[in-house]
Protein backbone atom coordinates (compact mmCIF):
# COMPACT_ATOMS: atom_id res chain seq x y z
CA UNK A 1 0.00 0.00 0.00
CA UNK A 2 1.39 3.55 -0.81
CA UNK A 3 0.07 7.24 -0.16
CA UNK A 4 0.52 9.34 -2.69
CA UNK A 5 0.84 12.81 -2.31
CA UNK A 6 -1.23 15.68 -3.91
CA UNK A 7 1.13 18.42 -2.89
CA UNK A 8 4.43 18.58 -4.39
CA UNK A 9 7.39 20.63 -3.40
CA UNK A 10 10.22 21.86 -5.38
CA UNK A 11 13.12 20.13 -6.62
CA UNK A 12 16.11 21.20 -8.91
CA UNK A 13 15.24 22.76 -12.20
CA UNK A 14 15.20 20.69 -14.96
CA UNK A 15 14.23 17.29 -12.89
CA UNK A 16 12.02 15.96 -10.73
CA UNK A 17 11.87 13.70 -8.01
CA UNK A 18 10.07 11.11 -5.68
CA UNK A 19 10.08 11.11 -1.95
CA UNK A 20 8.36 9.73 1.30
CA UNK A 21 8.91 7.42 3.97
CA UNK A 22 9.11 2.99 4.10
CA UNK A 23 6.98 1.72 6.37
CA UNK A 24 6.75 -2.07 7.52
CA UNK A 25 3.23 -3.36 7.60
CA UNK A 26 2.54 -2.22 11.22
CA UNK A 27 3.82 1.53 10.40
CA UNK A 28 7.38 1.20 11.75
CA UNK A 29 9.64 2.91 9.86
CA UNK A 30 12.26 0.88 8.11
CA UNK A 31 15.68 2.63 7.65
CA UNK A 32 18.69 1.41 5.57
CA UNK A 33 16.75 -0.22 3.00
CA UNK A 34 16.65 0.52 -0.51
CA UNK A 35 13.86 2.14 -3.08
CA UNK A 36 14.39 2.18 -7.01
CA UNK A 37 12.70 3.83 -9.50
CA UNK A 38 12.60 2.84 -12.72
CA UNK A 39 12.15 4.75 -15.80
CA UNK A 40 9.40 3.46 -18.21
CA UNK A 41 10.71 4.00 -21.52
CA UNK A 42 14.83 4.87 -20.77
CA UNK A 43 14.23 1.66 -17.65
CA UNK A 44 17.44 3.53 -16.10
CA UNK A 45 16.75 2.87 -12.61
CA UNK A 46 17.54 4.97 -9.80
CA UNK A 47 18.01 4.20 -5.94
CA UNK A 48 17.80 6.10 -2.39
CA UNK A 49 18.35 4.23 0.80
CA UNK A 50 16.15 4.73 3.29
CA UNK A 51 17.49 6.92 6.42
CA UNK A 52 17.24 5.48 9.80
CA UNK A 53 13.96 7.27 10.52
CA UNK A 54 12.79 5.61 7.29
CA UNK A 55 12.55 8.59 5.15
CA UNK A 56 14.17 8.29 1.53
CA UNK A 57 14.67 11.08 -1.85
CA UNK A 58 14.68 9.59 -5.06
CA UNK A 59 16.54 12.71 -6.68
CA UNK A 60 17.86 13.97 -10.55
CA UNK A 61 15.15 11.91 -12.13
CA UNK A 62 14.04 13.10 -15.74
CA UNK A 63 10.83 14.00 -16.35
CA UNK A 64 8.49 11.14 -17.39
CA UNK A 65 7.07 7.96 -16.09
CA UNK A 66 8.37 5.63 -13.14
CA UNK A 67 7.89 2.01 -11.93
CA UNK A 68 8.64 2.45 -8.32
CA UNK A 69 9.67 -0.78 -6.26
CA UNK A 70 10.65 -1.78 -2.76
CA UNK A 71 11.22 -4.41 -0.70
CA UNK A 72 12.38 -5.84 2.51
CA UNK A 73 12.97 -9.41 4.89
CA UNK A 74 9.85 -11.14 5.34
CA UNK A 75 7.78 -8.45 3.98
CA UNK A 76 5.86 -8.31 0.77
CA UNK A 77 7.62 -6.16 -2.47
CA UNK A 78 5.48 -3.16 -3.34
CA UNK A 79 5.68 -2.67 -7.23
CA UNK A 80 3.64 0.99 -7.99
CA UNK A 81 3.63 2.02 -12.02
CA UNK A 82 2.63 4.86 -13.58
CA UNK A 83 4.45 7.27 -11.20
CA UNK A 84 4.59 10.87 -12.82
CA UNK A 85 7.27 12.89 -12.45
CA UNK A 86 7.40 16.49 -13.53
CA UNK A 87 10.47 18.88 -13.73
CA UNK A 88 11.01 20.98 -10.74
CA UNK A 89 8.50 18.92 -8.62
CA UNK A 90 9.61 16.72 -5.63
CA UNK A 91 6.44 13.90 -5.58
CA UNK A 92 5.50 12.87 -1.98
CA UNK A 93 5.11 8.90 -1.93
CA UNK A 94 4.80 7.39 0.98
CA UNK A 95 5.58 3.49 0.84
CA UNK A 96 4.23 0.57 3.05
CA UNK A 97 5.14 -3.32 2.76
CA UNK A 98 2.48 -5.82 3.28
CA UNK A 99 2.85 -9.24 5.55
CA UNK A 100 4.08 -12.15 4.29
CA UNK A 101 2.11 -15.27 3.46
CA UNK A 102 2.77 -16.71 6.49
CA UNK A 103 3.54 -14.67 9.36
CA UNK A 104 -0.12 -12.58 8.60
CA UNK A 105 -2.79 -14.91 10.22
CA UNK A 106 -5.48 -13.38 11.95
CA UNK A 107 -4.89 -13.14 14.84
CA UNK A 108 -0.89 -13.57 15.01
CA UNK A 109 0.22 -10.24 15.04
CA UNK A 110 2.08 -10.36 18.44
CA UNK A 111 3.73 -13.82 16.67
CA UNK A 112 4.62 -11.70 13.36
CA UNK A 113 5.97 -9.21 15.45
CA UNK A 114 8.50 -11.50 17.55
CA UNK A 115 9.59 -13.20 14.56
CA UNK A 116 10.31 -9.84 12.75
CA UNK A 117 12.80 -9.01 15.99
CA UNK A 118 14.77 -12.16 15.97
CA UNK A 119 15.37 -11.92 12.42
CA UNK A 120 17.50 -8.97 13.11
CA UNK A 121 19.49 -11.02 15.64
CA UNK A 122 20.93 -14.35 14.04
CA UNK A 123 22.88 -16.30 16.79
CA UNK A 124 26.15 -15.40 17.07
CA UNK A 125 29.41 -18.32 17.20
CA UNK A 126 31.73 -20.02 14.21
CA UNK A 127 30.71 -21.65 11.16
CA UNK A 128 29.24 -25.38 11.68
CA UNK A 129 31.30 -28.05 9.75
CA UNK A 130 30.49 -31.56 8.50
CA UNK A 131 32.49 -34.48 9.22
CA UNK A 132 34.07 -34.40 5.90
CA UNK A 133 35.33 -30.50 6.77
CA UNK A 134 33.28 -28.30 4.89
CA UNK A 135 30.39 -25.83 5.71
CA UNK A 136 26.91 -27.05 6.87
CA UNK A 137 24.71 -25.18 5.35
CA UNK A 138 21.73 -26.41 7.32
CA UNK A 139 19.14 -24.40 8.91
CA UNK A 140 16.24 -22.46 8.53
CA UNK A 141 16.92 -18.75 6.41
CA UNK A 142 14.99 -15.20 6.61
CA UNK A 143 14.25 -14.13 2.99
CA UNK A 144 17.97 -12.51 1.99
CA UNK A 145 18.65 -9.11 1.92
CA UNK A 146 19.89 -8.07 -1.43
CA UNK A 147 23.25 -6.41 -0.78
CA UNK A 148 24.18 -5.48 -4.20
CA UNK A 149 21.18 -5.93 -7.25
CA UNK A 150 23.82 -5.81 -9.92
CA UNK A 151 22.92 -3.96 -13.01
CA UNK A 152 20.24 -6.45 -15.62
CA UNK A 153 19.78 -5.07 -18.88
CA UNK A 154 16.69 -7.07 -20.34
CA UNK A 155 15.98 -7.17 -23.76
CA UNK A 156 13.32 -4.94 -25.06
CA UNK A 157 11.22 -8.42 -25.89
CA UNK A 158 11.50 -9.42 -21.70
CA UNK A 159 10.20 -5.54 -20.56
CA UNK A 160 7.44 -5.88 -23.15
CA UNK A 161 6.55 -9.43 -21.59
CA UNK A 162 6.98 -7.97 -17.45
CA UNK A 163 4.90 -4.48 -18.44
CA UNK A 164 2.43 -6.64 -19.67
CA UNK A 165 2.08 -9.21 -16.51
CA UNK A 166 2.11 -6.33 -14.21
CA UNK A 167 -0.65 -4.39 -16.39
CA UNK A 168 -2.54 -7.38 -15.95
CA UNK A 169 -1.51 -7.38 -12.06
CA UNK A 170 0.56 -10.57 -12.15
CA UNK A 171 -2.82 -12.38 -12.37
CA UNK A 172 -1.02 -15.46 -14.50
CA UNK A 173 2.09 -15.97 -12.07
CA UNK A 174 2.28 -19.52 -11.23
CA UNK A 175 2.54 -18.84 -7.64
CA UNK A 176 -0.47 -17.32 -7.71
CA UNK A 177 -2.60 -20.69 -8.99
CA UNK A 178 -0.85 -23.30 -6.57
CA UNK A 179 2.76 -23.46 -8.88
CA UNK A 180 6.23 -22.62 -7.92
CA UNK A 181 7.63 -19.18 -7.43
CA UNK A 182 9.86 -17.82 -9.30
CA UNK A 183 13.53 -18.99 -9.96
CA UNK A 184 15.31 -16.24 -8.19
CA UNK A 185 12.87 -15.94 -5.37
CA UNK A 186 13.63 -17.31 -1.66
CA UNK A 187 11.59 -17.17 1.07
CA UNK A 188 9.93 -15.69 3.39
CA UNK A 189 11.05 -18.54 5.26
CA UNK A 190 13.21 -21.58 3.73
CA UNK A 191 15.62 -24.44 4.83
CA UNK A 192 18.64 -26.40 3.60
CA UNK A 193 19.54 -29.86 4.90
CA UNK A 194 22.81 -31.08 3.67
CA UNK A 195 24.20 -34.43 3.93
CA UNK A 196 27.56 -35.30 1.60
CA UNK A 197 25.39 -36.27 -1.59
CA UNK A 198 22.98 -34.33 -1.32
CA UNK A 199 21.75 -30.39 -0.39
CA UNK A 200 17.79 -30.28 -0.38
CA UNK A 201 16.23 -26.40 -0.44
CA UNK A 202 12.79 -26.49 1.13
CA UNK A 203 10.52 -23.02 0.85
CA UNK A 204 7.81 -22.47 3.44
CA UNK A 205 4.94 -21.21 1.09
CA UNK A 206 4.75 -22.78 -2.42
CA UNK A 207 4.11 -26.47 -4.01
CA UNK A 208 5.72 -28.69 -3.64
CA UNK A 209 8.29 -25.89 -2.25
CA UNK A 210 11.36 -28.55 -2.18
CA UNK A 211 13.98 -29.39 -4.76
CA UNK A 212 17.16 -31.23 -4.82
CA UNK A 213 21.47 -30.44 -5.50
CA UNK A 214 23.43 -33.15 -6.41
CA UNK A 215 26.63 -32.92 -4.68
CA UNK A 216 27.57 -36.73 -5.70
CA UNK A 217 30.03 -35.48 -8.40
CA UNK A 218 27.43 -35.82 -11.09
CA UNK A 219 26.89 -33.59 -13.63
CA UNK A 220 23.73 -32.45 -15.39
CA UNK A 221 21.89 -35.29 -17.96
CA UNK A 222 22.95 -34.66 -21.36
CA UNK A 223 19.30 -34.28 -22.01
CA UNK A 224 17.43 -33.17 -19.14
CA UNK A 225 13.58 -32.82 -18.49
CA UNK A 226 12.40 -28.96 -18.16
CA UNK A 227 11.70 -28.94 -14.96
CA UNK A 228 9.97 -25.51 -12.45
CA UNK A 229 13.19 -26.01 -9.97
CA UNK A 230 15.28 -27.01 -12.94
CA UNK A 231 18.20 -29.73 -12.20
CA UNK A 232 20.65 -28.80 -9.84
CA UNK A 233 24.23 -30.29 -9.31
CA UNK A 234 26.72 -28.71 -6.53
CA UNK A 235 30.62 -28.56 -5.67
CA UNK A 236 33.16 -27.16 -3.66
CA UNK A 237 35.26 -24.38 -4.57
CA UNK A 238 37.19 -24.22 -1.03
CA UNK A 239 34.77 -23.56 1.63
CA UNK A 240 32.27 -21.67 -0.70
CA UNK A 241 29.37 -24.15 -2.55
CA UNK A 242 28.98 -23.48 -6.01
CA UNK A 243 25.43 -24.77 -7.86
CA UNK A 244 24.87 -24.50 -11.00
CA UNK A 245 20.86 -25.01 -12.45
CA UNK A 246 19.99 -25.55 -16.12
CA UNK A 247 17.02 -26.66 -18.01
CA UNK A 248 14.16 -24.96 -16.34
CA UNK A 249 10.34 -25.43 -17.50
CA UNK A 250 9.26 -22.22 -19.25
CA UNK A 251 6.02 -21.72 -17.67
CA UNK A 252 8.15 -20.07 -14.30
CA UNK A 253 9.03 -17.00 -14.06
CA UNK A 254 12.48 -15.43 -13.99
CA UNK A 255 11.80 -13.24 -10.73
CA UNK A 256 9.68 -11.66 -8.33
CA UNK A 257 9.69 -8.50 -10.65
CA UNK A 258 7.82 -10.77 -13.34
CA UNK A 259 10.37 -11.04 -16.12
CA UNK A 260 10.49 -14.30 -17.87
CA UNK A 261 13.10 -16.55 -18.78
CA UNK A 262 14.37 -18.26 -22.70
CA UNK A 263 15.03 -21.68 -22.54
CA UNK A 264 18.98 -20.71 -22.30
CA UNK A 265 18.28 -19.72 -18.68
CA UNK A 266 21.74 -21.04 -16.80
CA UNK A 267 22.07 -19.78 -12.98
CA UNK A 268 24.87 -19.82 -11.02
CA UNK A 269 24.60 -19.65 -6.82
CA UNK A 270 27.68 -18.96 -4.95
CA UNK A 271 26.69 -19.95 -1.19
CA UNK A 272 29.21 -18.78 1.67
CA UNK A 273 28.19 -19.45 5.63
CA UNK A 274 30.87 -17.34 6.91
CA UNK A 275 29.60 -17.65 10.32
CA UNK A 276 26.80 -19.49 12.59
CA UNK A 277 24.13 -17.03 11.60
CA UNK A 278 24.90 -15.79 7.90
CA UNK A 279 24.74 -16.97 4.58
CA UNK A 280 26.08 -15.05 1.34
CA UNK A 281 24.48 -15.80 -1.48
CA UNK A 282 25.89 -14.33 -5.06
CA UNK A 283 23.86 -15.48 -8.09
CA UNK A 284 24.35 -14.60 -11.59
CA UNK A 285 22.13 -15.17 -14.29
CA UNK A 286 23.02 -16.11 -17.36
CA UNK A 287 20.37 -15.99 -20.04
CA UNK A 288 20.80 -14.22 -23.51
CA UNK A 289 17.48 -15.03 -24.58
CA UNK A 290 16.12 -11.86 -22.18
CA UNK A 291 19.34 -10.26 -20.87
CA UNK A 292 22.20 -8.77 -22.81
CA UNK A 293 25.01 -9.91 -20.49
CA UNK A 294 25.08 -11.89 -17.39
CA UNK A 295 23.71 -10.51 -14.83
CA UNK A 296 25.32 -10.63 -11.17
CA UNK A 297 23.82 -9.84 -7.73
CA UNK A 298 24.47 -10.29 -3.90
CA UNK A 299 22.58 -11.66 -1.24
CA UNK A 300 22.82 -11.74 2.63
CA UNK A 301 20.38 -14.09 4.37
CA UNK A 302 20.10 -14.03 8.51
CA UNK A 303 19.41 -17.55 10.11
CA UNK A 304 16.04 -17.79 11.64
CA UNK A 305 14.89 -19.32 15.02
CA UNK A 306 11.80 -20.79 13.33
CA UNK A 307 10.58 -24.60 11.50
CA UNK A 308 9.39 -25.37 8.36
CA UNK A 309 5.71 -25.91 8.13
CA UNK A 310 3.67 -28.09 5.73
CA UNK A 311 1.98 -25.86 3.35
CA UNK A 312 -1.11 -27.57 0.83
CA UNK A 313 -1.74 -24.47 -1.35
CA UNK A 314 -4.85 -25.93 -2.63
CA UNK A 315 -6.36 -26.36 0.65
CA UNK A 316 -9.25 -23.84 0.76
CA UNK A 317 -8.09 -21.93 -2.34
CA UNK A 318 -10.86 -19.76 -2.78
CA UNK A 319 -8.57 -16.99 -5.04
CA UNK A 320 -8.17 -18.37 -8.71
CA UNK A 321 -11.72 -17.04 -10.15
CA UNK A 322 -11.14 -14.14 -8.73
CA UNK A 323 -8.21 -13.65 -10.58
CA UNK A 324 -9.12 -11.68 -13.70
CA UNK A 325 -6.70 -8.99 -14.09
CA UNK A 326 -7.66 -5.78 -15.56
Amino acid sequence: MAALGLAQNTAPAGTGAIHGTLFDSSGEPIGKNEVLAEDAVSHKVFKATTSPAGQYMLKDLPPGTYYVAASAPGLKPFVMKGVIVKASLALKLDIRLGDTTQLNTLGEDRLRITADDQRHHPPSGPTPRTYGGKPDLSGVWWNPDTVDPGKPEFLSGAIAIQKQRLDANSKDSPQARCLPSAALRNGPLWEFVQSKDFLIYISDDESPGFHQIYLDGRGHPSDPNPAWYGHSVGSWDGDTLVVDRVAFDPRVWLDVESHPHSDHLHIIERYHRPNLGHLEIEITVDDPGVLARQWTQKRVADLAHEEIFEYICQENNRDVVHMVGK
